[in-house]
């Protein structure tokens, strides 16, 4: 029976760990699932990817509250696609913040409501920016449904510094950030390993 035994918990231990190795996801497909909702992620190669956010984007207000009076910053970010070199990236920058996307919010807001939307800000290193697809919003609202042309709604390529994602569901915006942030570190760890 001792002579029996660690063959019988090898055998039992083979099936788990091929599970494990089974389970793993790698951050670039925690990063698709996670923004499934809000839009979709394109790999361009091993450290880029593209990302192409559902338009329009939502208008999005912050409230900031200091010595008892509420100021409001307001984000729109209508980006078509852009274009992101996981190397380029600063995730110190990475951050979250919780928004208002109604048109109401900052007539009927009280100290203490909580957004409707997650934001999630993305900065790139100092001195380098991403390169995007823009439109004009409103053009693009007044479109209504059918395909269009990207004539119609004004797209441009344009160049910049930080740009915001926004996630109806918080537990998927929790889970890109984090995702977000392991992608970058492995795609820089990766870089420096690769450099002579």
């Amino acid at each position: 029976m001792k002579r029996a035994l660690p063959y019988l918990l090898s055998f039992l231990l083979i099936p788990s760990f091929s599970c494990v190795a089974q389970n793993s996801v790698t951050p670039i497909e925690t990063l698709k699932n996670a923004y499934a909702a809000s839009g979709s992620i394109v790999v361009l190669d091993k450290n880029t990817i593209l990302i192409q956010p559902k338009m329009p984007a939502p208008v999005c207000a912050l409230p900031k509250t200091e010595n008892g009076k509420t100021t409001w910053q307001v984000y729109s970010f209508p980006l078509a696609s852009i274009t992101v070199p996981l190397t380029e990236v600063d995730e110190t920058l990475i951050s979250e913040d919780r928004v208002f996307t109604g048109d109401d919010a900052q007539k009927s807001y009280k100290p203490g409501d909580v957004g409707n939307t997650t934001m999630i800000v993305i900065a790139g290193n100092e001195g380098k920016q991403f390169h995007t697809l823009i439109y004009d919003r409103d053009k693009l609202m007044q479109l209504g449904p059918g395909p269009h042309s990207s004539k119609e709604y004004d797209q441009a390529p344009d160049d910049t510094m930080a740009f915001g994602l926004t996630f109806a569901d918080q537990a998927s915006a929790h889970a890109f950030e984090i995702a977000f942030k392991n992608a970058v570190l492995e795609a820089k760890a990766q870089a420096r390993n690769e450099r002579p």
